[in-house]
């Protein structure tokens, strides 16, 4: 059991747990019953929330035998992402956990998150140190965790960990598009809430199959580009495309200069070579490419919003108490 000073400093709260499952008939009751029992410890409110991702097993059966529990079931499979953008939504805690439906990350180590909650931060990252995953997966996640911190600037070691935790009112209303879920966090700390991470325990998969690959894996990458935008320059766009255009002025700058300089030693004329030409119109093409994706998606986020629609399709919510 949980000390009454902890009790204390829970009294007012409510804890939602979210977890998304996809063809997890085999971990999902063990997950539900682990879940119980120490929220339960906590002696306070709480509520399971359970996303079935399109399973193709039994997965959605037995989620719909466990109580208590909400189960929200998607039409088909739509991803990680938008099953936890599914299931943040019908959270009504105002503590809201995020984790695994795999077993992989103990329901046992929430207590360390909510220990640092109580030590006054508002979101509290998984650090897995010692991960039982495949040798490939773990040199992808060691290279994007430090590209992700040198472009973001914020030092974590492990974005990618499905334990997180955070207060609710820095995460509300925020609308996860492509892979975004990794990069919860920093739409956290956008809004000024004190970010940290913990230490946990990982388990190697003793059931089913990961739903990991690598093409989703790179694609977190591009996605990483999309909320750098986003955080950095969506208020000030002109600083971003007036920069890029410079860093273009600068270089076409210099090769004009390199050009004249070949011509006043009658190396080549500027006619001689089709390279200066060729190189143009692949710079002004770049530009025009990678301006049309960022506005893409500015006004696909703007669209969302706006039409609150969303790219997935929920079949039904049911819940048990």
């Amino acid at each position: 059991m949980i000390d009454l000073e902890w009790w204390l400093w829970f009294a007012d709260s409510m804890i939602s747990v979210v977890f998304p499952a996809c063809n997890e008939e085999e971990n999902v009751e063990e997950l539900h019953s682990r879940l119980k029992k120490v929220l339960g410890s906590l002696g306070e409110k709480y509520e399971i929330i359970a996303v079935d991702d399109g399973s193709t097993d039994a997965t959605q059966e037995k989620l719909l035998s466990l109580s208590p529990i909400k189960v929200v079931v998607l039409s088909r499979n739509y991803g990680q992402n938008s099953a936890l953008d599914a299931g943040l939504k019908q959270a009504k805690g105002n503590i809201v956990i995020t984790i695994d439906g795999d077993l992989q990350n103990p329901p046992e180590e929430i207590v360390k998150l909510l220990v640092k909650l109580k030590e006054g931060y508002d979101a509290v990252v998984g650090w897995r140190k010692n991960r039982h995953d495949p040798l490939p997966r773990k040199i992808f996640s060691k290279f994007s965790n430090s590209l992700i911190s040198r472009l973001t600037g914020v030092k974590l070691h492990d974005f990618s960990c499905a334990l997180k935790c955070y207060r609710r009112e820095y995460i509300d209303e925020i609308r996860l598009l492509g892979e975004t879920f990794i990069f919860l966090p920093l739409f956290a700390l956008a809004r000024g809430a004190r970010l940290t991470e913990v230490e946990i325990r990982h388990e190697p998969r003793r059931r089913g199959l990961s739903k990991h690959n690598l093409k989703e894996m790179t694609g977190v990458l591009f996605d990483l580009l999309t909320v750098k935008f986003l955080l950095s320059y969506f208020g000030k766009p002109l600083r971003f495309f007036g920069s890029l255009a410079f860093i273009f002025w600068s270089v076409a700058f210099l090769g004009y200069v390199w050009a004249t300089v070949l011509k006043l030693m009658d190396y080549r004329n500027y006619s001689d070579t089709p390279l200066p030409l060729l190189g143009t119109m692949f710079v002004i093409l770049g530009v025009i490419v990678f301006m049309m994706g960022l506005l893409a998606e500015v006004l696909l986020r703007i669209y969302h919003r706006t039409e609150n629609v969303s790219f997935y399709s929920i079949k039904k919510v049911v819940e048990r108490t």
